[in-house]
């Protein structure tokens, strides 16, 4: 496998706990917003999307970030290195080159699981989120990474102010599954006062 970069492997304990209960289901599907190099993807196919019928449909550029371009990483052959990383399980991969604003109000497919691992600027944490949300199913988890990512000094530019305004907005109709680095929620079928859960500083 080509991988240059290593961001997922701190959060397996936790997926590994998250993921249990789907592990080798049949006709599990996952949505992945934001790929790279396709390492969480892979963990997921190996680990997670082993049963009948399983795959995971992966959204991204595939052109980098502005951190990548700020790290001095290359990303002139990402999606290369995607396939090349995935190919193991090409049968079971769909991507969707393009930005996620654009694709995801295309997919119509039911997702038992969505990764959100996009851009990481507040506003498009925030929409990735909405726009994946109609596709979750209820009972389905929702993972944000990177709530503790605070690269940048203008907070619109980090993650954490878009998962929040999401937690808030949404508040009522989920479970809160873990909060750390990353935040998991689970979609719940209504809407219950009692289950309100927010993150720390919105209560």
């Amino acid at each position: 496998m080509a991988f240059t970069q290593d961001w997922f492997s701190k959060n397996i304990p936790v997926w590994e706990r998250l993921f249990a209960p789907l592990k080798g289901r049949p006709n599990l599907q996952i949505l992945e917003i934001g790929s790279f190099e396709g390492r969480s993807a892979c963990w997921l196919l190996e680990h997670v999307l082993t049963g009948e019928g399983a795959g995971i449909d992966c959204v991204d550029t595939f052109m980098g970030s502005m951190e990548n371009a700020a790290w001095g990483i290359d990303t002139t052959q990402l999606f290369e290195r995607f396939k090349e990383n995935t190919g193991p399980w090409e049968a079971r991969v769909t991507a969707h080159v393009g930005a996620s604003d654009a694709v995801l109000p295309k997919l119509t497919r039911v997702f038992d699981a969505v990764y959100v691992d996009g851009s990481h600027t507040a506003k498009d944490t925030l929409s990735d989120a909405v726009l994946a949300w109609r596709l979750l199913r209820i009972g389905g988890l929702l993972i944000f990474d990177d709530y503790g990512w605070n690269l940048y000094p203008d907070a619109e530019l980090n993650p954490k102010p878009g998962i929040n305004a999401f937690l808030h907005g949404f508040n009522g109709w989920f479970e809160l599954v873990h909060i750390g680095y990353q935040v998991a929620i689970r979609k719940c079928a209504a809407y219950d006062a009692t289950r309100k859960n927010r993150a720390p500083e919105l209560k």
